[in-house]
Formats: structure tokens, sequence, C-alpha cells
């Protein structure tokens, strides 16, 4: 534990978008400081470090371990990468928080699963779509059972990530890439969409015990000669159809090809007793309720917050983690599962991701 008065010191592996939106993130945070990045290309590494003021860059990871004194890292890389560079850090005693999904497969996340257990330190993973106040509220307020029994839903989580006029750019073009690469172990849409929906259905419905999947390449670049090479088959583009161990069944899709928004998540959910809305496109301080006793709009009382704050907040031993390794553990499953389902074409049954696997 670190002693409430103490400064934190984090350092963040992988400049790209997501690490960059870290770093905006943490710099909110009070009390901590960013000791260092790094970025397997020395440019952008370095690009990072003056455009935040943070005092150090490196191009490799265990260099910048072993020379910065640092209390967590922050694992903004590849899916690929993220078991080796969790591993590293847990055993020099550094506390973890690693973007979603956890790993590229089922049985990388059980071993990082298992070393953060064994270290007993925190280990979180960022999904920070959960933050959004209306999704919080919206949930609590499902929880509490004012729309019955929850028989169906279905919830999106869309982007435009790989909008054409984006990928003209050469840089954002080189930084997107990578995501619809097996050879850089990338889960696809499903594996990073998928992770946040998975999470947010199973708040409400408990764990899924079927899933039919369909994973896609919609934007096509798997098909354009000069990708070739790089194995696009992740999948830019998902649905999968559920079936709850509660009796609930319902569809999650996402896609990194959408148009409108740069981001949208859209939730419906029926109960016996009356439905519920949400698209935070429109707002992320409301959601919309319908029952036989009208129609209302229901304003958030859940305030804004971030899983970095409350990272630090657990490091510190001022919190409970949220977001743990454990939960995304389970989360890796059902998305493994789902991918299996959609390669043979079968619907397959799900068994909850067991201790028994640690």
């Amino acid at each position: 534990m670190i002693e409430i008065n103490t400064d934190i010191k984090i350092a963040v592996a992988g400049c790209g978008s997501a690490g960059r939106n870290n770093i905006r993130e943490f710099l909110k945070v009070d009390e901590l400081e960013i000791a260092a990045c790094c970025d397997s290309e020395a440019q952008i590494a370095e690009f990072t470090a003056n455009e935040f003021g943070i005092p150090a860059f490196y191009t490799d990871l265990n260099d910048m371990l072993e020379t910065e004194a640092v209390d967590a890292l922050v694992i903004a890389l590849p899916d690929g990468e993220h078991l080796n560079a969790a591993l590293e850090a847990l055993s020099r005693g550094i506390n973890v928080f690693c973007e979603n999904p956890l790993a590229s497969n089922y049985a990388e996340a059980v071993e990082m699963t298992r070393a953060a257990r064994e270290s007993g330190l925190t280990a979180m993973i960022n999904n920070q779509i959960l933050e959004i106040p209306a999704l919080q509220s919206a949930i609590k307020y499902i929880e509490k059972g004012t729309l019955g029994r929850v028989k169906y839903f279905e919830a999106a989580f869309m982007q435009n990530r790989l909008d054409a006029a984006i990928l003209d750019d050469a840089y954002e073009e080189k930084r997107l890439i990578w995501r619809l690469s097996a050879a850089t172990g990338s889960a696809g849409a499903i594996g990073e969409l998928g992770s946040a929906l998975f999470d947010i259905t199973a708040k409400f419905c408990g764990e899924p015990a079927e899933v039919s999947a369909t994973i896609k390449n919609i934007a096509g670049l798997d098909e354009i000669e000069e990708y070739q090479e790089l194995e696009l088959t992740a999948g830019d583009t998902f649905i999968c159809q559920l079936d709850y161990t509660g009796g609930a069944t319902g569809l999650i899709r996402g896609s990194w090809t959408a148009g409108g928004p740069h981001e949208q998540l859209a939730l419906t959910v029926y109960g016996d007793e009356g439905m519920l809305t949400l698209d935070s496109a429109q707002s992320e301080k409301e959601f919309n309720v319908i029952t036989s006793e009208g129609s209302a709009a229901i304003p958030a009382d859940s305030p804004e917050s971030s899983l970095q704050d409350k990272f630090i907040s657990a490091v510190k031993g001022e919190a409970v983690p949220v977001s743990g390794f454990d939960a995304a553990l389970k989360i890796q499953y059902f998305i493994e599962q789902s991918r299996l389902s959609a390669e043979g074409g079968l619907r397959l049954q799900l068994d909850a991701a067991s201790d028994a696997d640690l």
C-alpha cells in the first residue's frame, strides 16, 4: 500500500491514441506524477513526452521499468503485448492499469489474472465507457427492479475509427491499422467494444449461457493489396445474440466503421413492467423510461468519474479496486467463445470462467 500523502509516480507504455487518452485523464488526478512514457517508435515517444511535459521517454519497456522508480504502469499497447508488460510490472511490485481487452486470448488472461492475484497489487482494466453518469444511473435503476424482470435488451457500442477520411491521414492509418491485425494479437472490435458491452449487460442480466456471433470486416481493408501481409482478419464489426442464465435474451453489437458521432453507446432494455433507453450521443446525463404510468427523462444521479482516478485511489489504499482482472478474465472468456462461434458458424453454450483455471 502507498502512503496517502505520497505522490504516485506512473509510467505509460504505448503512446498511441489509448496511451495519450490515458495521459490526459491521469493528468487530472491529484497527487500524481507521470514520470516516463515508452513507445517502440522513438519519435512518437519523444513527441508525447514533450507534448505532456513528461520528463523521460524510452523505446524499451524493460529499460523504463529498470530506470524509473514508479508505483504503477499504464499498459496501452497492442493486445498481444499486454501479457509480457503486465507480468514484468507485477514481478517488480508495480501496480497495473491495462487497456481492454485484458489479453489476446483466454490463456494469456488467466496468466495475467493469476499473477495479479499472487502479487496482491492493484490491477485494473480500463472500461471507461462504464463511467458515463447516465449509464451508471440506468444500471442502478434496472437493479432496483423498476422495469420488472428483464426479458430482452439491445446494446450497441459504435465508433467511426475506420472512417475513410481518418484513414487518408498516413499517421492515423498506421496508428489504427494494427487493431485489425491478427499478427498483433488483436481481438478486433469485439475485443475492445465487446469488452464494455459484456460488462454492461452482465450487470443487469447476469452471465450469458449461450452465444451465436457474427464477426465481419465491413470496412474492407483486408481486401486492399498493400495490407494483405498484415492479416487484417480480426474484424471491425460484430453482432452477438445471447441467452442469459436468468432467462433474458438480447443482442450486443459494435463497429469501428459507423458514420455519425465519433462514439455512441446505445442501450434499450425491456422488462415486463417497462422499458429503458439510453443514447450517449444524445446525452450522457440522462436516460428515458416508459412504463404503464407514462414516460419520463430521468437525470443521472451518479457523479462524473474516471477509472484513472479510481485506480490511483485503489493504489493509495483509499478505495477498493473496480474493474479488476478477475472480472476482465470472465469477459475475455466470453469474447473468445464469441470468436469461436463466429469462426465455426456455431451456437455455443458458455461455462462461467472458473477459479479452477487459476
